[in-house]
């Protein structure tokens, strides 16, 4: 396989990865939602009109973003670990944590992450 099909292959295998990963946590992080609470909350003081217009989304769960970066977090973390413990595997080859080019973005997207947390 030549580098271009490899890195067309990566690209899409790390593509599914994310997108099946994040639809197995999607239930899992849906049930602490519900338990803990974490839903939109509609203040009725000061706009009336606007309470009574979205009183149907109350206790509509919020923080889906989460689902986002924590599967992002989560394939870095496992591909980073498998080059490190099993540096000749096929898992190695897809590991995508460089400091030339992912640190920065990595970065900016948890420090984005832990404000829209806040």
């Amino acid at each position: 396989m030549d580098e271009t099909s490899f890195q067309i292959v990566r690209i899409l295998t790390l593509a599914f990865s994310a997108f099946a990963l994040s639809i197995f946590l999607t239930p899992w992080w849906t049930n602490i939602l519900y338990k803990y609470r974490l839903g939109k909350q509609i203040r009725t003081e000061g706009a009336p009109v606007f309470a009574a217009l979205h009183k149907g989304k109350e206790g509509t769960p919020t923080m889906g973003g989460v689902i986002i970066w924590l599967t992002l977090l989560v394939l870095i973390l496992v591909l980073a670990l498998a080059e490190k413990f099993l540096p000749g595997s096929f898992a190695a080859k897809f590991n995508f944590l460089s400091r030339t080019q992912t640190l920065l973005p990595l970065g900016v997207l948890m420090f984005s992450a832990v404000i829209g947390l806040g």
